[in-house]
Order: structure tokens, then C-alpha cells, then sequence
């Protein structure tokens, strides 16, 4: 298989059966005027699940779909392009999916009867209170009951339906002569522009990431690298888990994230040997490379800015670098504050740049309350300080008159 080909995958999961129904609003036993105003206003019905259990299943297998997609895919719309790299863990997860897909539907059909006990209770106590009248209660009542899927259909509701994935061929013919040729060279001019959007997307994404990364490389100290970044747990990554997964997976798409993406790595692995507790002179040495593949990451996205196309991403990730130094400046002018009047002017510089980063914000807000808290102490020790030389001034003043 060539590297760097890329494949068009589809997974869809879908049911057979009705999932819910949109009570009418005649229904209701409401006057005629009201249901034509409803109906003007194009107001919406209540519309209950027939069946929990089935909602849950589905619920639990689009997760399972988002996870194949958002980790082994990038995308444009509805198309999904997988690079070669990634095809083994998504064949890995599309089998998860179908198993699963065959666990639910055995669930499913053991669950039927109870399932419709329950849809008869919804229906029941939704319209019992509305209905006086037994013999219209019951015709309601059969006409809702009727729209529950029948044990049959029941047995095997869900199904998992994958298409490819299949090469996305690209290449043109510069001639061609028949009707073959020149569908193939439709195909691959369409093919060719959805993918090449599904790349500026996923560079995008890259970006606001990256700059989300600096913002937290900023404000975290080596001594904070813990599981919020850097999870033991498989199911629950830490956030620079997630941000060097996703970049990982851009860069198999863009060569030009690659540098960025090596770097992401090495600071995972950086982030591991640091929370070793085996070896002190290991940590140690940890410890300083962590601050010198911090300044390595900001040098390779001042050097992305250069080489990207502007875009949402970009626009983020450049006023990120930009408050980088802005940043340093105002944990030194908080650090040194000594004055109500110079905290009142950096709490108005801090409040237009806390929209821009998360967790440097976070970290100047916190100093920010500490110097608001040392400058009251030292207002207090003052305010007490006047007040115990005025006494001891009085006491004077009364010796010397005595």
C-alpha cells in the first residue's frame, strides 16, 4: 500500500424502525382556533422516543462513529478522507462498531416486551388526563400503540453500513476519448477540490490548536504537569494528548504540520519522563528539556504564520504569539504592583486579552486576586499603623499638658 495514499470512507448507522413520534396537535383536546395558530407559527409537538433502549443503542453507536471519524479522518461536509497511516486503527474501529452494532440488537429484542409496556405507559399518561371520554381515550390510545415497532421488526432494528474505503483517485487524463475517461476526469477534479478543502480545514483546526497549547505552555510550570495533561486513563486523554493526536493526524494530510507534530511528541514523552518516579537526574534533565521544547513549539508556529493561508485558525493562533510576550509583562508589572491605581490599569489590560487565551487568563486572574488581597493587607496594616500613631500621638499630647 503507497504511504501516502488516501482513501473515502462512509460509515452510517442507522435504524429500520420509527425512533419517535410528533404527537398531533389535535390531540391535545385543544379548541380548533388554537391548533390553527399552533400551526401558523409552525410550533412543534411534543415528540417522545418510542423506545429508550434504542435511543441509548444508537446514542452509544454514533459516539463510537464520531470517535472513528474525528480520530482517523479528516473532512469536508460529509466526506471523509483516511489517509493510509490510519487505516488499520479505523478498520480496528469500524469492527468495534458492527460488534457492538450485533450486541445491541440482541439487547433489543430481549428488551421488546418490556420496551412496550413502557411506550404504553408514556401513552397512557400523556393522554389519560385529556381524555374523558374511555371510547376516544381508547381509539388514541390504539392508534399510538399501533406505531411501535412489532416484535419482528424489533429483532434486528439497527444496522452499520460502511462504504469503502476506496482510493481517491486524482489523476487526470489530458485527452480523453471516451465516456469512461471523461467521467473518471470528472470524478477526479471533484474528488480533487473536496479534498483539498478537507486539508485547509484540518490546517485550521491545527492552528486554533497549537495556539490553545501555547496559551496553556505558557502558563503552566513544569511542577503543573499532571493528568490533566497527560492522562494514564485510555479512555480519558489529557489535553496535549488530544492536541498532538489531532495534529498527528493533520500532519499525515499536510506535510507542513510534520515539524509541529514531531515536536507535540517529543514533548509527550518530555511530559512522561518528567513524572517518573524513579529517577531524580532523569526528571531533572526532563525538566530542562521542557523548557527548551517550549520555546522550540512557539518558534515552529511563528514559523507556520509565515507559511499558512490566513483563516480562522490562523487569525487565533497569531494573536496568541502576539500575547505571548504581553503576557510575561503583566505577571511582572502584577508581581511588582504596589499601588490600588497601577492594579485598576492592569486589571483593564488583563480583561481585553483574557478572550484570547484560556489558561493564561486563568493563571492572571488568580495573581490578580493575590495582589488585590496583598494590597488590602497592606491598606489594612496602614489604616491600623495611622490609627496606633494617632493614639500614641494623643497620649503625648495629654503627658505633656498633665
Amino acid at each position: 500500500m503507497n504511504q501516502d495514499q488516501v482513501f473515502i470512507l462512509h460509515c452510517s448507522i442507522s435504524a429500520s424502525v420509527r425512533q419517535s413520534i410528533q404527537i398531533a396537535f389535535e390531540d391535545y383536546k385543544l379548541p380548533q382556533d388554537v391548533v390553527e395558530t399552533l400551526k401558523e407559527a409552525n410550533s412543534i409537538s411534543i415528540r417522545p422516543n418510542l423506545s429508550q433502549a434504542l435511543k441509548k443503542s444508537l446514542d452509544e453507536l454514533r459516539l463510537m462513529q464520531r470517535y472513528l471519524y474525528d480520530r482517523c479522518t479528516i473532512h469536508y461536509g460529509d466526506v471523509h478522507f483516511l489517509h493510509a497511516d490510519h487505516f488499520e486503527e479505523a478498520r480496528e474501529r469500524i469492527e468495534e462498531i458492527k460488534k457492538r452494532a450485533l450486541s445491541c440488537n440482541l439487547e433489543l429484542r430481549e428488551a421488546w416486551s418490556e420496551e412496550l409496556e413502557k411506550w404504553k405507559l408514556t401513552v397512557d399518561n400523556f393522554f389519560s388526563p385529556l381524555f374523558s371520554d374511555e371510547d376516544q381515550l381508547a381509539l388514541v390510545r390504539a392508534a399510538y400503540m399501533r406505531i411501535f415497532p412489532t416484535q419482528k421488526e424489533y429483532s434486528n432494528p439497527i444496522s452499520v453500513n460502511v462504504v469503502g474505503p476506496y482510493p481517491a483517485v486524482i489523476e487526470r487524463c489530458e485527452d480523453p476519448q471516451n465516456v469512461q475517461q471523461i467521467i473518471a476526469n470528472e470524478a477526479s477534479i471533484n474528488t480533487e477540490q473536496v479534498l483539498n478543502a478537507a486539508r485547509q480545514g484540518a490546517i485550521d483546526s491545527s492552528l486554533s490548536k497549537i495556539a490553545e497549547l501555547i496559551d496553556d505552555l505558557d502558563a503552566r510550570p513544569a511542577v503543573k504537569v499532571g493528568e490533566r495533561v497527560l492522562s494514564d486513563n485510555p479512555k480519558k486523554r489529557g489535553s496535549w494528548q488530544i492536541i498532538a493526536k489531532d495534529i498527528s493526524l493533520s500532519a499525515t494530510h499536510n506535510p507542513l504540520l510534520s515539524d509541529m507534530a514531531k515536536l507535540c511528541d517529543d514533548l509527550l514523552k518530555v511530559g512522561e519522563l518528567m513524572r517518573d518516579p524513579t529517577s531524580g537526574s532523569v526528571r531533572m534533565a526532563a525538566f530542562q528539556r521542557y523548557s527548551d521544547i517550549r520555546q522550540e513549539i512557539a518558534d515552529e508556529a511563528k514559523s507556520l504564520l509565515e507559511k499558512a493561508d490566513s483563516s480562522k485558525g490562523f487569525q487565533q493562533l497569531e494573536k496568541s504569539i502576539a500575547l505571548t510576550g504581553s503576557y510575561q509583562n503583566l505577571l511582572g508589572d502584577l508581581t511588582n504592583c504596589q499601588t490600588k491605581e497601577q492594579l485598576d490599569l492592569l486589571k483593564e489590560q488583563i480583561d481585553t486579552t483574557t478572550s484570547v487565551y484560556k489558561h493564561r487568563a486563568k493563571h492572571l486572574t488568580k495573581l490578580l486576586q493575590k495582589t488585590e488581597e496583598k494590597l488590602l493587607v497592606s491598606d489594612t496594616i496602614a489604616e491600623v499603623s495611622a490609627e496606633l500613631q494617632k493614639t500614641i500621638d494623643r497620649k503625648e499630647t495629654v503627658e505633656i499638658d498633665f
